[in-house]
Parts: structure tokens; C-alpha cells; sequence
């Protein structure tokens, strides 16, 4: 089950080197002979060893273990509204791998911690300025992994801000709306700015000449949705019909093809329509290739 986990993009990974300390029993660490007990992988750490070692040890303790375990991790973290943020995303995208019982109780549990959690971290700060508080709003930003995530999360906050403005906000202060405004603006900018260099180094990289890329003539979801039922609805003696995850498929067809202007595929998007819960970026059943 490990093999094909959606990694979550923690920020902060605590864990316990076996090779040089003992770890207690609400400790991170490998589970397997032949993981780098470093969690290294090319002298980076390896995120997609972490969520799987996380879920390991989360499926490994009881279900009275589950509550004192997140609230240990969160006491080894600078943020634990970020970290628990991401172990529910880690959960929430990972749902479909959770068959067993036990397993589905245990998530349940943890899910339900999570929550709690949040609502004891959020009534520290006065529920007048937290609900409006820009600084807690960017905090929540980070645990959004795409610019258009992000964009329609800010675009959320902005609306309630304007139909439930406060009687009296600070007039010292720029208006919560303005400022959900120019963090949108911002990360366009800084998108637009990664897709036009990405295009200017392809293009400085492949000769059209040359080039072993190939280009999608049609829609680009139809070919992604069928590395996704390879990934996740194909099977073959009930495993996945590709030994890989979704960032490994995501570099491979943004490696090898083109869209129909010839130009390079984003990422980003490409990683969307590989996610489980975006569905409807795939294409309906009479526009997919059946497998």
C-alpha cells in the first residue's frame, strides 16, 4: 500500500535516525531494510519516504495511541497548524488505500483529532481578529499545493470577508479584501513568470529539429486520465497496473510530450488531473481512452 501513496508536501518532517539515536515509541522512522534511516535520497530529503513512514506508524499504534502521537509531533514542529494541515491532506488524498476496518477507524480517529486540535490552536487567538486575520490566512495558504488551489481558496476568503465585513475595521490597516487582492495578483505573476521560463528554457533546450517529445494533438486530460487508470483503476493481479506514483507519472509526461502548439505542459496542471479528488479535470466517460 505504501508504494503508491499522493504524498502530502509537509514542510516540517520531524524524524528519528535509527542508525543514530533510539526513537520512542510516537517517533517517525524507517520501516523497511534498505530505507536510508536518514530519509536521504540523493542528499535531499525524501518527502514520499516520510508520508509513507508517517502512515505506517499511524496504522501501527492503537487507536488510544492516535491522539497523544499528533499531539507529540506537533510539539516537534515550529508550526503545528502547517503540520496537521498536511497529515490531513496526506489522509484525505490517500482515502481510496485505507480498505481494511481498522484502517478506515483509525483515519476516522485521526481525522476527528486533527479537527479538535485545529479548533484548540484557532481559540488562542480572539475569534474577532482570527476570522479575518491575513497572517493566519497565509499560514492556510501553504498547505495548498497548486497556484490555482490557492487563487480559489484567497478568492473564498476575499467573498466572505465582503459579505460579513466587521462594523469597524482598523483604519490603519490595508482592508483584508485588498490585501487577499494583492496575494492573488502575486502568485499569477509568480506563475505566469514559471511557465514563461519554463517555455524559454525548453525552448533553448529541445530543436524542434530533433526533438523526442511528442505532441497531444487533441486534449491533454484525455492522455493523463489514462495514466490515472493505469495508476489507480487498472489492475493486474490486483496491483496497480504502474509500479509508480503520481509526482514520477507527472515528470514522465511533462518529459516526453508537448501540447498541440508544441509547447511544454504545465506541471502543475498535469499533477492536478493525477489527483484522485480532482475528477472533474478528467474527461467525462465518452471522452476517455478505455483500457
Amino acid at each position: 500500500m505504501y508504494e503508491t501513496i499522493i504524498l502530502s508536501p509537509f514542510i516540517e518532517h520531524p524524524i528519528v535516525d535509527v542508525a543514530h539515536a533510539d526513537p520512542n515509541e510516537f517517533d517517525v522512522t524507517v520501516f523497511e531494510e534498505g530505507q536510508p534511516s536518514h530519509f536521504l535520497l540523493k542528499g535531499k530529503f525524501d518527502k514520499h519516504l516520510y508520508c509513507r513512514c508517517l502512515l505506517h506508524k499511524l496504522f501501527t499504534l492503537t487507536k488510544s495511541q492516535i491522539k497523544p502521537f499528533i499531539h507529540y509531533q506537533c510539539s516537534l514542529v515550529q508550526q503545528p497548524m502547517v503540520w496537521i494541515n498536511k497529515l490531513e491532506k496526506l489522509i484525505d488524498l490517500n482515502r481510496e488505500l485505507f480498505t481494511t476496518k481498522e484502517q478506515q477507524i483509525k483515519t476516522a480517529k485521526a481525522l476527528l483529532i486533527i479537527e479538535l486540535l485545529r479548533e484548540g490552536m484557532e481559540r488562542k487567538v480572539p475569534a474577532a481578529s482570527r476570522r479575518f486575520d491575513f497572517a493566519l490566512i497565509k499560514s492556510k495558504l501553504k498547505t495548498y499545493e497548486t497556484a490555482e488551489e490557492q487563487i480559489c481558496f484567497l478568492y473564498e476568503a476575499q467573498a466572505e470577508y465582503l459579505q460579513n465585513k466587521p462594523a469597524e475595521p482598523d483604519p490603519h490597516s490595508i482592508p483584508f479584501d485588498e490585501k487577499c487582492a494583492i496575494e492573488i495578483n502575486k502568485i499569477e505573476r509568480q506563475s505566469r513568470i514559471r511557465t514563461e521560463n519554463l517555455a524559454k528554457a525548453s525552448a533553448r533546450r529541445i530543436k524542434p529539429a530533433n526533438s523526442n517529445r511528442m505532441v497531444i494533438s487533441g486534449h491533454i486530460n484525455i492522455l493523463v486520465d489514462a495514466f490515472y487508470q493505469m495508476l489507480h483503476e487498472k489492475k493486474t493481479n490486483g496491483q496497480p497496473y504502474l509500479m509508480a506514483n503520481a509526482s514520477e507519472i507527472t515528470k514522465f509526461i511533462v518529459c516526453n510530450f508537448l501540447d498541440k502548439d508544441g509547447q511544454p505542459l504545465s506541471e502543475a496542471t498535469v499533477r492536478t488531473m493525477l489527483s484522485p479528488n480532482k475528477a472533474d479535470k478528467r474527461p467525462k466517460a465518452n471522452g476517455k481512452v478505455l483500457l
